[in-house]
């Protein structure tokens, strides 16, 4: 339900970045920074609102490591996050775990390419390991209050990075 509800917003992301030459190290950096954009706010919501089962490992600190070995300019975003009322952690919880299986088929691409391009970010295996902790709850059948309130969360995180996108340096088009 959650990616058949999410598919218009999912679609958007991807194709502003399918613009993206990622083994350029100009366009990298953009997409870490756009990363960092999203990620930082959702990830301060998340360390103080969400249950530890539900609360993604925090990638901040891999993603201004990666900027920094490019050269890259980059600053903390400040930035708030906070979904609506009658949002559902777990809805944020796949969104973001969805996010990293993108992103690992980003480093799968890059590594073929042979770049030598920083990936700690992409790589990350805690991403994985929380993938295959949510999972077994995305598969329990839910009532129409947890997954409503499931989609509302993920379609806020699709928001934050699609308000991310807009306020990036250099905006990717959509």
């Amino acid at each position: 339900m959650l990616r058949r509800e999410t598919a218009a917003s999912h679609d958007r992301l991807d194709g502003a970045m399918a613009g993206l030459e990622l083994n350029n190290p100009a366009d990298y950096a953009l997409f870490l920074r756009l990363q960092l954009a999203a990620r930082a706010p959702i990830e301060r919501w998340a360390a103080l609102h969400c249950e530890e089962a539900l609360r993604p490992p925090q990638s901040v600190s891999l993603l201004l490591g990666d900027l920094a070995q490019l050269g890259a300019e980059s600053t903390l975003p400040e930035g708030t996050f906070a979904p609506p009322t009658g949002s559902h952690p777990l809805g944020l919880a796949w969104a973001i775990a969805g996010s990293h299986l993108g992103n690992r088929a980003l480093l799968t691409r890059l590594e073929r390419q042979g770049t030598d391009l920083p990936t700690t970010f992409l790589a990350d295996p805690r991403l994985l390991a929380f993938w295959k902790r949510i999972r077994p709850l995305l598969e329990i059948p839910a009532t129409e209050g947890p997954a409503a309130g499931a989609l509302v969360a993920a379609e806020a995180v699709f928001a934050c990075f699609v308000q991310a996108l807009d306020t990036c340096e250099g905006r990717l088009a959509a």
